[in-house]
């Protein structure tokens, strides 16, 4: 009987494997991509601290970095993307931890009030329940919010690549999100949507050699 059990275990132990494996393999598979194409952008075009892009959470301040030097470079615009991207995920990621934290103080709470009345155990469990709940909604918010600069900030990337595909790129990006990272892996070398590069002239050793293209300089307003 034991034995029967323990096979009955093992293959569903067997079976979440091969249903988690893939997954976790697809995910390191567009985790990498995408941080070698946002790593190959923001360093040809002279943003600063490209190595970002392999940091998670601190990876958008890259994402919002690259949109922010497109308005910029493009359309003269100001824009803070970079900033509000940071800052949302920096919430979200706190709101994350403070909700599990929150649910395992609650089912340990519960187990040690074991043996209290119902009324104790009612009051107990709506108390964390309150919380839990401002949390979720709290963070549903952010996410919310987070999700809409993303998509803003991630179609100007793709516009400052390929504007005649960029709308195509965004709309597939949302409905299926695994085609994200490949539009940017195999777009990553174009700049269709940015000024044309300047001719470098050529110029004698003790000359002075040409200025920096406009997004390869030091612009305080989007780097």
């Amino acid at each position: 009987m034991n034995y029967y059990y323990a096979e009955e275990l093992m293959e569903v132990i067997v079976s979440a494997l091969l249903s988690t494996v893939p997954s976790m393999l697809f995910g390191i598979v567009s985790y990498v991509l995408t941080a070698l194409a946002l790593y190959t952008i923001a360093k040809r075009r002279g943003i600063h601290n490209p190595w970002l892009a392999w940091i998670p959470v601190l990876n958008c301040w890259l994402i919002g970095s690259i949109s922010d030097q497109y308005q910029y470079v493009v359309r003269g615009k100001n824009c803070s993307k970079r900033k509000y991207l940071l800052v949302l995920n920096l919430i979200a990621t706190v709101l994350s931890v403070v909700l599990v934290v929150q649910i395992i103080t609650m089912v340990v709470s519960l187990i040690a009030a074991v043996g209290s009345t119902q009324q104790e155990l009612n009051s107990s469990l709506l108390g964390y329940a309150m919380g839990i709940e401002g949390a979720v909604l709290l963070l549903v918010g952010i996410v919310i919010a987070y999700a809409v600069i993303y998509f803003i900030a991630l179609y100007d990337i793709y516009k400052s690549m390929d504007p005649a595909n960029s709308v195509l790129f965004l709309v597939l990006s949302i409905l299926v999100s695994v085609t994200q990272p490949f539009f940017l892996f195999f777009n990553r070398n174009k700049e269709l949507g940015m000024p044309p590069r300047k001719q470098n002239p050529a110029f004698a050793p003790q000359q002075t050699p040409p200025s920096q293209e406009p997004w390869e300089q030091d612009h305080k307003d989007y780097l």
